[in-house]
């Protein structure tokens, strides 16, 4: 997964944000820092295709949701060798499967400018409305579920 993760973020991208801001965004995502931190999400998914991961996405509840009912789509990636097949729409949709499993109503992801296209096309619409950026240099879309 980490590789999966470092491939994305140093070939796609790198070209939106630039090395400096990639190389301290890559750190969270070290075989080390994956081990730790993944577990502890409500649920992480993989893609396989003849037993090798070649995507992930997870979800976990939205800090600061008093509601419980707000969840977060957290690192969505599929292996550049195999983007454009569909990979990225299962991954959303087993995570769209699971918020509902769960009583979610909303989801949020934090979107790339390189993927905020990509979740339009899923029905996420930018939040209030607004395409802005956050101070993580994100687009935070939403979704009702």
């Amino acid at each position: 997964m980490s590789n999966i993760i470092c491939e994305n973020l140093y070939q796609i991208n790198i070209k939106d944000y630039g090395k400096e801001f990639i190389d301290r965004i890559a750190r969270h995502f070290g075989q080390e820092e994956i081990v730790k931190t993944f577990p502890k999400r409500c649920k992480c998914f993989v893609a396989l295709d003849n037993n090798e991961v070649v995507g992930t996405a997870s979800i976990d509840k939205l800090q600061g949701d008093e509601t419980g009912t707000k969840y977060i789509i957290l690192t969505v990636f599929v292996k550049i060798a195999q983007q454009h097949q569909g990979i990225d729409r299962l991954l959303i949709e087993e995570i769209e499967k699971c918020a509902k499993e769960i009583g979610a109503k909303e989801l949020i992801v934090p979107a790339s400018i390189y993927g905020c296209e990509f979740y339009g096309k899923l029905g996420y619409h930018y939040m209030n409305g607004k395409k802005e950026l956050n101070e993580e240099k994100q687009y935070m879309m939403i979704k009702s579920i």
